[in-house]
């Protein structure tokens, strides 16, 4: 039986052993292949870019540019350097012993006074000194209370205690330097000046505060401390001659101090400790207060406050107890300690108190009921008047108001005329032309000439015409020397 010769083969593997790699590697190829982006048709994609431009050149930075307003830069650029020099013109320095010479006469403070002045921060914004090449004030029946003011130094202070009142701008803060120039003068720099110029900073919150636990008190380190370093630049002749009356020991950066009785004085003290500022409990304010106590005996001490009736309108502080009820000014140490000075508590042995009220501050009735002007009204609601601030400075016979007085046409005169001096008030020539003439007097004059008559030339009068503006600015400002000078730097 014969079978036929067929190959048997396998359908599958009809390639050869090369083609099967071939066809294996150009599949992998097109799977593996990026695909074309796709694109829409008829649109082309758009890059869109922002161009860079280039940077543009820093400006120089001027010399004198400042971002205050000129009210204020005037003062922070020291614009009285470039004002007119008044070294020449005749003004004298204020004198205790020559006062009653320079009533209704402008005067200018000696240069040790200046200097003290100035640590102190008596000449404060708004002023206008920058109008001058050094501050002058006017001398006039205010500044003659106050020398009666100084010659009660010899008594304790709680008898000698004085509260300036009056308008805005009538020259408080003004007496109160003329009273520290005057005391300088009148114990030959054996005086101490306690000045505080900013009262509002004790109760505002801009300061730190701390419990102290044996006073009983809060004390505000950072605000002590800058207070005790103004008084010490302007007290440092008169600290070097007081003496310590005990032993003190006290460690200052790492370095401990033992200042001895009767060998250091008290200048050591406050330019060594920096207890002051330190955030924690300190003696070191008392210390120095009762320091100057025990020395109040042969030295007087003047202290003058400014714009205190702000301790009074708020006695209720921006700083808080741990229970947040707001703090009491009389809580501090620093307001306790000025209370007590106004109320006589404490008192120096020789010396007096000089307080000053500010408009600024939003009126209460505390002050005016502690000064014996308002009487009590029992119906006032809580914040309007603090009665316990208004009893103390009721005790120990009370402090005695002194309402200032408005100048006079004549001081009012003077003043103008100093100004005019240096060149503050300028007198004008204003042209005489026809267009300033009404039509009546154009007429007049023009048939007075064709009948023949001389017509009189009007000529520009100085004296004239600087009394004119003495009587405009005096009826203008009510004898205000605050408004007068403000409506003359503006005005002319």
């Amino acid at each position: 039986m014969f079978r036929l010769g067929f190959k048997r083969t396998h359908v599958g593997t009809c390639w050869d052993a090369n083609a099967r790699q071939l066809r294996q590697l150009s599949r992998s190829s097109i799977t593996f292949a990026a695909s074309a982006p796709k694109q829409r048709d008829g649109k082309k994609k758009i890059k869109l870019g922002i161009k860079k431009k280039a940077a543009a050149p820093s400006k120089p930075k001027r010399s004198g540019m400042t971002h205050l307003k000129f009210k204020d830069a005037v003062r922070a650029l020291n614009f009285e350097k470039n004002a007119a020099d008044i070294s020449g013109s005749g003004i004298k320095p204020l004198s205790f012993d020559a006062l009653k010479s320079q009533d209704s006469s402008v005067v200018k403070y000696d240069q040790y006074a200046l200097q003290t002045l100035r640590a102190l921060d008596s000449f404060k914004k708004y002023q206008h000194h920058e109008l001058f090449s050094e501050p002058v004030s006017l001398v006039n029946s205010n500044t003659l209370e106050i020398s009666k003011f100084l010659e009660n130094f010899d008594s304790s202070s709680k008898n000698n205690r004085l509260c300036l009142i009056g308008s805005k701008g009538i020259g408080k803060s003004t007496l109160l330097s003329q009273a520290k120039a005057l005391a300088l003068s009148k114990f030959q720099k054996d005086v101490v000046l306690l000045h505080l110029d900013h009262t509002e900073k004790i109760v505002e919150g801009s300061s730190d505060y701390i419990f102290n636990k044996r006073l009983g008190k809060y004390q505000q380190p950072m605000f002590t401390k800058r207070w005790i370093m103004k008084l010490r630049e302007a007290n440092k002749e008169v600290f070097e001659k007081m003496p310590l009356t005990r032993d003190v020991s006290f460690t200052s950066k790492k370095t401990e101090y033992n200042l001895k009785k009767n060998e250091n004085s008290l200048y050591d003290f406050v330019l060594l400790n920096h207890d002051f500022g330190k955030v924690g409990p300190s003696t070191a304010f008392s210390f120095f207060i009762e320091e100057l106590v025990a020395h109040s005996k042969n030295i007087p001490v003047l202290v003058t406050i400014d714009n205190f009736n702000v301790i009074t309108s708020e006695p209720l502080t921006a700083y808080y107890h741990p229970n947040f009820t707001p703090i009491h000014v009389s809580e501090f140490e620093i307001g306790d300690f000025i209370l007590n000075l106004a109320s006589g508590k404490l008192s120096f042995s020789k010396g007096g108190v000089l307080l000053s009220e500010s408009k600024d501050v939003a009126d209460r009735h505390t002050l005016s009921v502690g000064l014996g002007i308002t009487e009590y009204n029992p119906y006032w609601k809580v914040d309007e008047c603090d009665v316990s601030i208004a009893e103390n400075l009721l005790d120990n016979g009370g402090v005695a108001p002194l309402k200032l007085k408005e100048l006079s046409k004549a001081q009012t005169r003077t003043l103008m005329s100093f100004w005019k001096d240096v060149n503050v008030l300028q007198n004008r020539d204003y042209p005489l032309q026809e267009v300033f003439k009404s039509f009546e007097q154009i007429a007049s004059e023009e048939v007075a000439k064709a009948a023949g008559a001389n017509v009189e030339d009007h000529e520009f009068d100085p004296e004239v015409h600087f009394e004119k503006i003495v009587n405009h600015n005096f009826v203008r400002s009510a004898g205000n020397p605050g408004h007068l000078l403000k409506s003359v730097a503006l005005s002319y």
